[in-house]
């Protein structure tokens, strides 16, 4: 399992937060959650467990200042599977 995290600066205000998994063979995403800066965000349990999956926050964040974004997947059989990305 492949996962993602990229962000760019939102003209507006704050950052746009991007997220991708994708998985290997045999592989499945049950949920998604995404937090920044500690907040939860996103949270997502899928009906049907999913073999790609994308997500984009808008507006997150801090601007200027410290940012941390969390990814967490949780594949089918339960296990969780982290991503981070700070600026």
């Amino acid at each position: 399992m492949d996962s993602t995290l990229t962000h760019t600066r939102n003209p507006l205000t704050g950052w746009d937060i991007s997220a991708l998994t994708k998985t290997g063979k045999g592989e499945t995403i049950a949920a998604a959650k995404i937090s920044v800066n500690g907040f939860p965000e996103y949270d997502e349990t899928f009906e049907q467990p999913l073999n790609q999956w994308q997500h984009q926050l808008t507006q997150k964040g801090t601007y200027p200042g410290d940012n941390k974004v969390l990814l967490e997947i949780t594949d089918g059989n339960g296990q969780v599977i982290r991503a981070q990305d700070s600026w």
